[in-house]
């Protein structure tokens, strides 16, 4: 089973799913889970838990936080698959698995999805939260088949890879790259492979917008020079809401020592209003 990564981190900065939602070895769920190694197939809720694997609860209320499928089942019309590693809202319902097979969900504003054999997840209502798409989708921009799609429970789309030029912003972004929104459709952010050009500034990998459109976090692809502070490629910017630079990171000095080991330092600065 292939681990995701995330595409919107709540802050500061993007990479590649979004909203917080999701984990392949450790559960992410709030609170703590006392685990057992299970002697045997054990119900767990809708699927079985199996033999030699570990089982969480949660450690209050000992409902069922996590566990490995024995064999594949189908639930709320879901194909999933056997030893697939699997989470579990309170309510019971499952959070987060892998599908054996290709599915359909409809969403809460009566559009549909399919869903490839892959990693999925949902709300605690059975409302698709996210999965790999499986098959085109109307709307624009377009998103890419076979790549990460992730939705609010309204059906809005949270993020996705786009499959086309898509304009928002003030850029152009192209077809290949990661964009998020909120959930009233604004561009909040994403991930850029090939570097674009904001405003004075040549950036790529995360960025991350107001509401406005401004930058809030960028990378640079180039280096820069702001208000008279010089910054080297790949460092890490973040502004104000007025536009002025209230944070910056980036790799100041990097070697090798005796025994083979790359080290880095890192500097980190913060700026007033006036620079």
């Amino acid at each position: 089973m292939r681990p995701l990564l995330l595409l919107l981190l709540s802050s500061p900065a993007f990479a590649e799913e979004p909203r917080r939602a999701f984990c392949e070895l450790t559960p992410c769920v709030p609170g703590t889970s006392t685990r057992v190694n299970l002697i045997k197939d054990e119900p767990g809720g809708p699927v079985t838990c199996a033999k030699g694997s570990e089982l969480g609860r949660d450690t209050q209320t000992k409902k069922l936080v996590f566990c490995t499928t024995a064999k594949a089942v189908i639930v709320d019309g879901i194909p999933i698959a056997a030893k697939a590693y699997t989470l579990f809202h309170p309510n019971g319902r499952i959070y987060q698995s892998h599908a054996r097979a290709a599915f359909d969900r409809t969403l809460a504003d009566g559009s549909s999805v399919r869903c490839a054999a892959e990693l999925f997840a949902l709300e605690s209502t059975g409302t698709l939260r996210y999965c790999d798409l499986a098959a085109p989708r109307a709307g624009s921009p377009k998103p890419r088949v076979g790549e990460g799609i992730s939705f609010y429970p309204s059906g809005r789309v949270a993020g996705m890879t786009i499959d086309e030029a898509y304009q928002a912003a003030g850029n152009t972004f192209a077809a290949g790259t990661r964009l998020a929104w909120d959930d009233r459709g604004g561009l909040r952010g994403g991930w850029v492979k090939n570097p674009i050009t904001v405003g004075a500034l040549t950036i790529d990998a995360n960025f991350e917008l107001y509401p406005n459109g401004t930058l809030r976090i960028a990378q640079l692809s180039n280096a820069a020079t702001l208000r008279g502070h010089a910054f080297p490629d790949n460092a890490k910017l973040t502004f104000r809401s007025d536009g002025t630079l209230e944070r910056a990171s980036y790799i100041s000095q990097r070697g090798v020592m005796i025994h083979g080991e790359e080290w880095t330092d890192t500097r980190s600065l913060s700026f007033d209003k006036a620079g």
